[in-house]
């Protein structure tokens, strides 16, 4: 199973803490000194988070597409992904991945949890998109924003039994769009008991071969079958990924009290990350992209039910 810790992030995503119990506050910024590690580790993780997407194209096409891979054979659909989906959807994969980074590299709620997978392979519509782009030409086409868990991270006990497992909601644009930040406290009210997706990251982890790998897939499986009276403590995160900071004070989420669209009644952690020179970063990160954001009209208004 791939290791979500990075030193390289940590040393760059400096992190400010505030609250306990119920309600906790996590700021990140990165340090102007360290830019060049931390987005190149960044963009090793994110690579990494979208490689079992990829893994499943090529084993459809029953070979290597790796754009990387010197060997590899191309393929006209795979070599596309996932650099030339729009900018409003790799701003959204961004946040997904950073909200699964926070939980296993910051501890939310101060407890060690693991990112068992990401869930790209789901994001039926971005392939969708991509396939169009192919065959019809010309700029990338909006992709709705991907079904289900943003990013899930658990805990287990002892005995391999998972513990608790933490539910996070992740928002992500270049500017700052308060409503996107409401729309992801009301998503994470929804009074679920098991992640949504739960049996999507037991196929995913079926796929793989590692021990480490089986041996969360037995005990995610061994969760999907928990009813509300015994299934495990559930924990929130919402993470909100911006480029345009506040001017006259050091974030935009609240430090003490959750947001006012949040009545999940979980303990909440709000996490925020600010990244300077974001669409830099963003192009760093998906190196082969070209941001296509119209400048006529602001792109950051959820496609679906609230999204990115």
């Amino acid at each position: 199973m791939t290791p979500w810790e990075s030193p390289a992030l940590q040393a760059w995503l400096r992190v400010t803490r505030n609250g306990e119990g119920q309600y906790r506050h996590l700021r990140a910024a990165g340090d102007s000194d360290r830019r060049d590690d931390g987005v190149a580790a960044l963009a090793g993780l994110v690579r990494e988070a979208h490689r079992d997407a990829r893994e499943a194209m090529e084993q459809a096409m029953g070979r290597s597409l790796d754009p990387l891979d010197p060997e590899a054979v191309r393929d006209p659909l795979t070599a596309l992904y996932p650099d030339d989906l729009d900018t409003v959807t790799l701003q959204g994969h961004l946040g997904e991945v950073l909200a699964g980074l926070l939980a296993e590299n910051y501890d939310p709620h101060g407890e060690q949890w693991t990112v068992p997978a990401f869930l790209f392979r789901n994001h039926v519509v971005a392939g969708q998109s991509l396939e169009r782009r192919r065959q019809l030409g010309g700029p990338a086409r909006a992709a709705p924003g991907r079904t289900g868990d943003d990013a899930v991270a658990f805990r287990l006990d002892e005995d391999g039994h998972v513990a608790a497992w933490l539910f996070a909601e992740a928002k992500c644009t270049n500017t700052h769009n308060a409503g996107l930040i409401a729309a992801g406290h009301e998503q994470l009210n929804e009074p679920i008991w098991l992640p949504v997706d739960l049996l999507l990251l037991v196929q995913i982890l079926e796929s793989r071969t590692g021990e480490e790998d089986r041996r969360w897939a037995a005990a995610l499986r061994e969760l999907f079958l928990a009813t509300p009276d015994d299934a495990p403590p559930r924990s929130d995160m919402f993470v909100y990924v911006y480029g345009r900071p506040p001017m006259s004070r050091s974030g935009w989420l609240s430090s003490d009290s959750p947001h006012q669209k949040y009545t999940g009644g979980n303990r909440l952690e709000a996490a925020e990350v600010y990244l300077s020179q974001f669409d830099e970063a963003l192009s760093e990160i998906y190196p082969r992209h070209k941001i296509d954001r119209p400048l006529s009209r602001p792109r950051d208004t959820p496609l679906r039910r609230g999204r990115r």
